[in-house]
């Protein structure tokens, strides 16, 4: 019997135990987990029921696997106060725009080292509906299809922005950056390739899992052939009760096929004056955000965050939330960062609004999930949407006042080769 067989037939028994007039249930059931390699994101491919969420941690000790919904919420408030009156999980983000997308999803799968722990929601309001749809959900548990590395083949590469009209948004906002205005902004560009056939963006995030070490690993896909993922190296925070954790990551510099001189790179970065700058214009920012809400706070010494093709300066931060500040607070405070969009925000949110040719959506947006006890989010970068047979890569540059386009325009190539990289065997 497959460890999915196993949880199917449990969740089958907790099932036909419901009764009526019981609110929003969550059917528990658990196996210990045997394989490393359980394939939830080939349980996902094959799964016909939308939404999909899968998301998991920079340490790979937490992997969530969703289908369907059985509540959605559009606004942090709503999402919150669901939350803390059921304890349960709700998974989903916020977009760069802050446009808000919480659901409850009818089945999550929890894998943690130890365990593979399934839930299935049940609104018993309207049992015999909810019953017959959960019995649909159960019976896909122990169905999946193989992932493959299938060989694309690019027909058309186009992108928004070219050099031409990136040096001229950077001379913008040096200008803009020496008026006072603002004193940081992130731009970025977005490149759509075009292939010969449908991509599979379980079969590509599988593979940008065996490439993009030390990162969040994310997909939402609310139809099919359409999908949203990324691997993103930025935590935007995590709460355990209240003790909050982030970091500030900003400052890139390359790594190279000689180790050498990628150490030599790293070294740079911790004393470039331009980068450093630049980082701690993060740190003063998430400060500046959340320091009425917080009892005390650490912030580390920077260190280097070593990636596949590239290298940042990290800060981490520590703090102790006061009593009553909950994960809507924190995100409203902190989404988005001086990382991804500029300082101060709203300014530099307006300078991407008129300068960038496309919006954003859920790049530089944010993905994980919350309880009354655990929060934990990323960033949405390194990322890409996938609509058919097309995939829109993004990537961004922070822009201060020293910067230089070509070195901009470089890091944002090298940025996007996380997702590009994907198609190169």
């Amino acid at each position: 019997m497959s460890i999915f067989t196993e949880l199917k037939q449990k969740l089958y028994t907790a099932l036909t135990e419901i009764n009526t007039d019981q609110g929003i249930v969550q059917l528990v059931v658990e196996t210990t987990l045997v394989a490393e390699d359980t394939d939830l994101l080939g349980w996902l491919k094959e799964n016909i029921t939308y939404p999909h969420f899968f998301w998991k941690n920079r340490s790979a000790e937490l992997t969530f696997a969703s289908i369907g919904q059985v509540r959605q919420f559009s606004t942090l408030e709503s999402a919150q106060q669901f939350s803390q009156q059921t304890g349960y999980n709700l998974f989903g983000g916020i977009k760069f725009e802050c446009e808000c997308r919480f659901i409850l999803p009818r089945i999550v799968i929890t894998k943690t080292k130890a365990k593979l722990t399934t839930y299935l929601y049940i609104d018993t309001t309207q049992l015999a509906e909810e019953k017959q749809q959960s019995e649909i959900a159960i019976n896909s548990l122990d169905t999946i299809q193989q992932l493959t590395t299938p060989h694309y083949q690019i027909l058309d590469h186009e992108s928004v922005t070219d050099f031409t009209t990136w040096k001229s948004n950077i001379e913008k906002a040096i200008q803009a950056i020496r008026a006072n205005q603002f004193s940081k902004v992130v731009l970025a560009n977005a490149s759509t390739l075009t292939f010969n056939q449908s991509l599979s963006a379980y079969d590509l995030l599988i593979i940008s899992q065996q490439k993009n070490l030390g990162c969040y690993h994310f997909l939402w896909s609310e139809k099919a052939e359409s999908a949203f993922i990324g691997s993103s190296p930025e935590k935007l925070y995590q709460r355990n009760e209240q003790q909050f954790y982030t970091e500030a990551l900003a400052g890139t510099v390359a790594v190279t096929s000689d180790p050498q001189q990628t150490e030599r790179n790293g070294m740079w970065l911790l004393s470039d004056s331009k980068n450093i700058h630049e980082n701690q214009l993060v740190v003063d920012n998430i400060y500046h955000h959340i320091k009425d809400s917080i009892e005390d706070i650490q912030v580390s010494k920077a260190e280097i965050k070593r990636l596949h093709n590239v290298q940042h300066l990290r800060r981490n931060i520590q703090a102790t939330l006061k009593k009553g500040v909950s994960d809507a607070d924190c995100l409203e405070r902190i989404h988005p960062t001086a990382a991804v969009a500029g300082l101060p925000r709203l300014l530099a949110k307006q300078f991407i609004a008129e300068n960038e040719r496309f919006k954003r959506n859920w790049y530089a947006g944010t993905l994980g999930y919350f309880n009354p006890a655990h929060a934990e989010f990323s960033v949405a970068l390194r990322s890409a949407q996938i609509e058919k047979n097309k995939i829109t890569l993004y990537a961004g540059a922070g822009i201060v006042e020293g910067s230089d386009p070509e070195s901009e325009w470089q890091e944002i190539e090298r940025k996007s080769l996380a997702m590009a990289s994907l198609f190169v065997k």
